[in-house]
């Protein structure tokens, strides 16, 4: 905790794109005591190269006296305050049918932004929500037992239910009680994004008068869970294994009444790589895909795994090429995928039993089209067992 670690409120062109005697002298004006004690008066704050700088010192040094809602809104403007955010927040506030009419337009994204959180600050708060969820890439998955499928009603009336079930796990593993939900939908998919405590940290500090103490900390953590309302698998971003399986569980037992109902078994399937002829099935919206890493589980005395790496693998690896690798089955693939929708070829990877690692927000009706069509991606119904008949 040396520093406070903003991304544009720790960059002195972006202060000084602000308009700091008319939004940012409103947006900091509840916590004006805070500023004095820093040597700034929010009330006769000025656009000159002296002011955004004395700002940039208040922002980047570390200050455990921050006020926790003010540091709560800088982190959030933080996220959404450039053109991409404008943008968002113009989809959300048409989204919840609000007007943004009556807002100027010449004013930068920061302070666009800055004015909404202002006057509606659900509007931005959303947004803020909705892009930490997004920026996650990397899910472990888990389908359904059955064919069964839930809404978006039948998760927000199960939220208190969930907490109730995280709350005091979260508290067992030492990350208090604390537990929060913010639920929505896009698509087919329901978001929950989770945020909780993590383990106890503390650091040494010294503090404004120069006295070495210990500071003691909770950050917060955010987890994502997406389910997918047409083929019943539900993503999970979390650090470990018993924090997903929780979430599993938690989830199945509110919305399924079964603990098991969201059964950890693999997604996906790699078999179809040493099966298609060396020929990638291509989808609406991709130029093309190669494959570009592969790893083996293998069976020979001196060698478990076989590692390989080149420009494109499809034809060595289902047996058609040149080059012959040793027997044994596919644990691991990555491709690059050239999209359609332009900007340079862009990795997944696929680990079985049950992770894909891809760009959702950019790229996933395309990617996951694409998993599909060359069957890594396992479809079909489970019976009463578990048991899949793959489509």
């Amino acid at each position: 905790m040396a520093s406070l670690k903003f991304r544009l409120f720790g960059n002195l062109s972006f202060l000084q794109s602000l308009d700091k005697e008319k939004v940012l002298s409103r947006l900091l004006a509840s916590h004006s005591d805070y500023f004095l004690r820093q040597g700034l008066d929010v009330n006769a704050l000025s656009n000159d190269d002296a002011c955004a700088r004395q700002l940039l010192e208040v922002f980047t040094k570390s200050d455990e006296d921050m006020p926790g809602d003010l540091l709560s809104d800088l982190y959030i403007l933080d996220e959404i305050s450039d053109e991409d955010g404008v943008q968002r927040i113009f989809e959300e506030a048409d989204h919840k049918g609000i007007s943004l009419k009556l807002f100027p337009d010449d004013v930068s994204p920061g302070d666009f932004a800055a004015l909404v959180l202002l006057e509606h600050p659900i509007v931005v708060k959303v947004c803020h929500e909705k892009l930490v969820a997004r920026q996650v890439k990397r899910y472990y998955e888990y389908r359904s037992c059955d064919d069964r499928r839930f809404d978006l009603s039948a998760t927000e009336t199960g939220k208190d239910k969930i907490k109730a079930i995280l709350g005091p796990w979260f508290e067992e593993k030492k990350r208090t009680r604390t537990c929060e939900l913010f639920v929505y939908q896009e698509g087919n998919e329901i978001h929950i994004l989770i945020t909780h405590g993590a383990l106890f940290r503390a650091d040494g500090n010294i503090t404004n008068h120069l006295e070495l103490s210990r500071l003691g900390w909770r950050p917060q953590k955010h987890d994502s869970i997406i389910y997918d309302t047409k083929t019943g698998v539900l993503k999970i971003h979390a650090s470990y294994d018993p924090e997903r399986k929780a979430y599993r569980e938690a989830l199945g037992q509110v919305l399924a009444n079964n603990m098991g109902y969201f059964l950890d078994a693999a997604p996906y399937c790699l078999h179809s790589l040493q099966t298609n002829s060396g020929v990638l099935t291509l989808v609406d919206g991709l130029e093309w895909a190669c494959l570009t890493e592969v790893t083996l589980e293998v069976d020979a005395v001196d060698c478990r795994r076989q590692d390989l790496k080149g420009d494109d693998l499809t034809e060595m690896v289902s047996g058609t090429g040149t080059l012959a690798m040793l027997p044994g089955g596919i644990v691991r693939a990555c491709f690059m995928l050239s999209y359609k929708s332009g900007g340079r070829p862009r990795k997944l990877e696929v680990r079985l039993p049950n992770v894909a690692d891809y760009n959702r927000d950019k790229d996933g009706g395309v990617t996951e089209a694409f998993l599909r069509a060359n069957g890594f991606l396992i479809a079909g119904d489970t019976d009463a067992n578990g048991l899949v008949d793959a489509a």
